[in-house]
Order: structure tokens, then C-alpha cells, then sequence
């Protein structure tokens, strides 16, 4: 075979290939177009022949379209609690955020230090870690900054109280901080992406389901349509053509109420709240835990430092 005859050959071959695939495409390309025409007559109310669809269908639909807003609602909320800082202070400088990077995580320890200098010591240690941006983490940075300050400036221990008092409460904030991206985490896992997953998973094969339900019935009418206003020559090959798609929507309709019903049968939201409440308790009940145990030793500091200061106004009279 010459080069020419050759190239001849693929030239046909490649153009009938070509031409099989427009039709394809001109074929499935035919549907959609009649199912988008019908769907704009229908919404500009130029046809009112619309098939009913089954009053069980109809409620399903309502009642999966609920539960859909109230998974979406609720989701909107508490996904808040994958912000670390959502309750960040936002007019903390920025140098402040920084000096933070530089704390160390010992600083808990400034409450058992022998000396002033070893105070200081924990204090200003390199720390690799940045802390947190929870408001609890920045009560922690602001009292810790503030007991080194006190460390550094004053001369005698006229506010060792104080210090104390600001290195307890920083210690007691960071642990609560903790408890909170605790409840964060676990709010996360077993509420956020459970309602995630529902939407992804079974709503989303519902309305997968529903779609094909309409563009069945879409097809349908316009079939009806065009049976009505077909030439008796036409009619025969119309009728056949509406019966499948008499068929394939009364299965699509089926298929459907059955893909909602397991929607609604296995929707778990009181599950899931019962997680966030559970969750919720938990972080409020060991913030409550270590308030109550940090405020007596505070209000001992305070009655301490009262007291040398009433003893020191007496030893100034005398």
C-alpha cells in the first residue's frame, strides 16, 4: 500500500471516528436540551401540564430539605470551635503575640522558686513551642509577663504577693486553656465532621436522587408534549418513547423515596448534640474545678498583702 493510499485510510478512518462521536455527543447533547427547554417553560409559567409527583414523595422532600437546613444551620455555629482563636483578643499588639513565642513551658514552676533570680530564669527560657491563641492562653501570657516585670523592677518583696498571685493564675489559665482545645478537638470530631459527613454521604445521595427524579419527569412531559402534537405517522414511535420514560421515571420516583427514607431513619443530630453538650460539660466542669481551687489561694495572697501593708503603715507611725 503506497504512503498515499495510506494516509487516505487513516484520513477516513479518523473522520468517520469523528463523525461517530458527534453523533454521540449530538445524542446525548439532544436530551438535556429538551429537559432545559421544558424546565424554562415550565418557570416562566408558559406550560401548567406538569405531572404530580407522589404526596409521600412530596413530604419526604420537605422533611429531607429540613433536615438538610438544620445540619447546615448548625454546622455554620459550631464550626467555630475549629478557630483556634475564637476567642482570641484582637487588640493584643503584635509584639506581645511574639513575646509569647519566647515563655517558656516551665513557667509553672515560678510558683516553687527559691530566688528571685531563679524566678526570672524560668520565665525568660526559650520556649520552642508558641502558645495557643485562646483568651485563657493570653490571660496566662499577660499575668506571666506581669510577674516577671515585678521580678525584674522591684527592689524588695513588697510584691512577692502579687507575683505569686499573677504566677498562680497564669498557671491555672493555661490549664484551662488546655480544657478548652480539648472540648475543641473533641467538638470537631464527633459533632463537626458527623454532620459533615451526613451532608456529603446521605444528603448528598439524596439530592443526587431527586435531581434524576426531575430530569426523568422533565423528559417525560415533553415527551407527552410531543405525543400530543405529533403527525399520525409519529405517533407510534412517540408512544413507545413515553412508555420508557413512563418506566424510568416511575422507577427514578421509587428509588428516591426510598433513598429519603434512610436519610431521615438514620439522621443522628440529637446524637450529636448529646457529643457537644458532653463536651462542653466537660471543659466548663475542670474550668469550674480549677477556679474554685485557685481562688482561696488568691484571696489568702490578698489578705496577706493587706496585712503587711497595715504592719508596714504601723512600723512607719512608730
Amino acid at each position: 500500500m503506497s504512503f498515499f493510499q495510506n494516509f487516505q485510510k487513516n484520513l477516513q478512518a479518523g473522520l468517520e471516528e469523528g463523525l461517530k462521536e458527534a453523533q454521540k455527543l449530538s445524542s446525548d447533547f439532544q436530551p438535556i436540551a429538551t429537559r432545559t427547554a421544558r424546565q424554562l417553560q415550565e418557570r416562566f409559567g408558559q406550560i401548567d401540564d406538569i405531572s404530580e409527583l407522589p404526596q409521600e414523595y412530596v413530604e419526604l422532600e420537605r422533611k429531607v430539605d429540613t433536615l438538610k437546613t438544620v445540619y447546615q444551620n448548625l454546622l455554620s455555629v459550631t464550626s467555630t470551635y475549629e478557630n483556634e482563636s475564637y476567642d482570641y483578643p484582637s487588640n493584643l499588639k503584635e509584639s506581645v503575640n511574639d513575646i509569647t513565642k519566647t515563655i517558656s513551658t516551665k513557667v509553672e514552676k515560678l510558683a516553687s522558686a527559691r530566688s528571685r533570680d531563679e524566678a526570672q530564669a524560668i520565665l525568660i527560657a526559650s520556649n520552642p513551642n508558641t502558645q495557643p491563641k485562646t483568651l485563657n492562653h493570653a490571660i496566662s501570657t499577660s499575668t506571666n509577663l506581669s510577674a516577671l516585670k515585678i521580678q525584674q523592677t522591684s527592689s524588695d518583696d513588697s510584691f512577692d504577693s502579687i507575683a505569686q498571685g499573677l504566677t498562680q493564675i497564669g498557671q491555672t489559665e493555661t490549664k484551662i486553656g488546655e480544657a478548652r482545645l480539648q472540648q475543641d478537638a473533641l467538638v470537631s470530631k464527633h459533632v463537626n465532621d458527623q454532620f459533615r459527613r451526613q451532608l456529603r454521604t446521605n444528603l448528598q445521595r439524596s439530592d443526587k436522587a431527586r435531581k434524576l427524579v426531575e430530569n426523568k419527569r422533565l423528559s417525560y412531559d415533553a415527551a407527552r408534549t410531543s405525543l400530543k402534537n405529533a403527525r399520525p405517522e409519529k405517533e407510534a414511535s412517540l408512544r413507545v418513547t413515553l412508555e420508557t420514560l413512563e418506566d424510568e421515571f416511575a422507577a427514578a420516583t421509587e428509588e428516591a423515596v426510598s433513598v429519603m427514607k434512610n436519610v431521615i431513619e438514620n439522621t443522628s443530630i440529637l446524637s450529636e448534640l448529646t457529643e457537644l453538650i458532653t463536651a462542653q460539660l466537660a471543659y466548663h466542669k475542670a474550668a469550674s474545678e480549677l477556679l474554685g481551687q485557685l481562688l482561696p489561694n488568691i484571696e489568702s495572697l490578698r489578705d496577706e498583702s493587706g496585712n503587711k501593708a497595715l504592719s508596714d503603715v504601723d512600723d512607719n507611725e512608730i
